[in-house]
């Protein structure tokens, strides 16, 4: 299937009537390299899901801050400006070290993980469209509002980004 389609490719490209849309979206995703570049590590979308996603942009999100005790509370974020690591054999490599903290309204710290997640992939493109899940179940955590802080490390470009999410924990 891939040699098929690699095949076809081949021929669209060397195929004088479609050059001319191959090179213009060439340069377009040349261009948006660039833009990723100079974006700098930050999250496109971040929210709360009632289940663990199917893949990019593949969730149900969550319509409430609201959780049940012992529910789990399920993060769906896609980081965008990452960086890749280039390894042999044509392959990019995406790095992610992710840390979590909770504080309770009155500001005590409830949890506080570095190196809660690590997310590794790689590819034979450098990939744009990347998501990640994060599940916490917070059991015997007593009622009350929540701040749930995640901070994820970019180890292949060595850059960091934070982000909140306050949720409340119903009462029984």
């Amino acid at each position: 299937m891939r040699l098929a389609l690699a095949a076809v490719m081949l021929s669209l490209a060397s195929n004088p009537v479609f050059s001319a849309p191959m090179d213009d979206l060439l340069k377009a995703e040349e261009k948006a390299y660039e833009a990723w570049g100079a974006l700098g590590l930050t999250e496109r979308t971040y929210t709360f899901i009632t289940e663990p996603s199917k893949g990019y942009g593949m969730y149900q999100e969550k319509q409430s801050t609201i959780f049940k005790p012992g529910e789990k509370v399920i993060t769906y974020v896609e980081p965008i400006g990452f960086s890749w690591k280039e390894l042999p054999g044509g392959l990019y490599e995406l790095n992610f070290v992710s840390d979590v903290k909770i504080k309770a309204e009155n500001g005590d710290v409830v949890l506080d993980q570095k190196g809660f997640s690590k997310n590794v992939l790689q590819s034979h493109n450098a990939i744009t469209e990347f998501s990640m899940d994060f599940t916490l179940t917070l059991t015997g955590a007593p009622a009350g509002k929540y701040t749930l802080t995640y901070t994820l490390h970019d180890m292949s470009g060595d850059q960091t980004s934070t982000f909140d999410q306050e949720f409340t924990i119903a009462a029984e």
